[in-house]
């Protein structure tokens, strides 16, 4: 969805509650893990990276574009998705035009990138305090279920907002792109919840917010 036409102060708004984010990111993140997970957290960052450049043009000059920021939560935790979001979206913005379009990159980032971000974090993290410690559960509720609300819900938002501040075109546009956005964001998720499941089956370590100690420990003795 465009942004480029959103007024100055939207932009600068967008650009700070990014930087917010980002810098609570930076200071979650687990700099001195062990080299391992580095080299992880740097290939997911460069394999999102180069997903998003397998984009789809559909009749009206419409893009679509692989989203992946929930399902990167998913596999590395929050801050480091969101720091991994903010140098892919980055380096788009710098492939395309230079520092000129960076500004019109900050409601991107934050409605496509980190608000899915934070939505499916929230969601794992509800269902581990809410919900019996069954892997079903992570499985379907966050793998699944989670995964496709994260994206509809920040889809819906981008589209509205851009609907009501956006140039005069964007309400039309938003009208037409939403349904592929939507379709296209159904089959991503059905695609990682898949994906997740298989991982979390075989290698349960790899999924960061799956909580091996909760859904996996054998239930207390009475």
């Amino acid at each position: 969805m465009p942004f480029t036409d959103w007024p100055a102060p939207a932009l600068v708004l967008s650009a700070l509650l990014s930087a917010l984010f980002l810098a609570d990111a930076i200071r979650r993140a687990q700099w001195q893990a062990p080299l391992r997970d580095h080299l992880v957290w740097a290939g997911a960052t460069a394999l999102l990276w180069g997903a998003r450049q397998m984009t789809l043009n559909m009749p009206g000059d419409l893009t679509l574009q692989y989203l992946g920021a929930a399902w990167l939560t998913v596999m590395l935790g929050y801050p480091r998705a969101i720091v991994a979001l903010a140098i892919v979206f980055a380096a788009e913005a710098m492939a395309q035009d230079g520092l000129a379009r960076l500004p019109s990159q900050a409601p991107r980032l934050l409605l496509l990138g980190i608000l899915p971000a934070w939505l499916i974090w929230q969601l794992a993290r509800l269902c581990r305090q809410k919900l019996p410690p069954n892997p079903f559960i992570f499985l379907l509720g966050v793998g699944f279920l989670g995964l496709f609300g994260s994206y509809a819900l920040s889809l819906l938002l981008a589209a509205g907002l851009n609907a009501l501040i956006g140039g005069p075109a964007a309400p039309a546009y938003a009208q037409l792109v939403l349904p592929y956005a939507l379709l296209l964001a159904t089959g991503e998720s059905w695609l990682e919840g898949m994906m997740t499941t298989l991982l979390v089956v075989f290698a349960p370590g790899a999924v960061r917010l799956f909580d091996e100690r909760y859904y996996l420990s054998p239930p207390p003795r009475g």
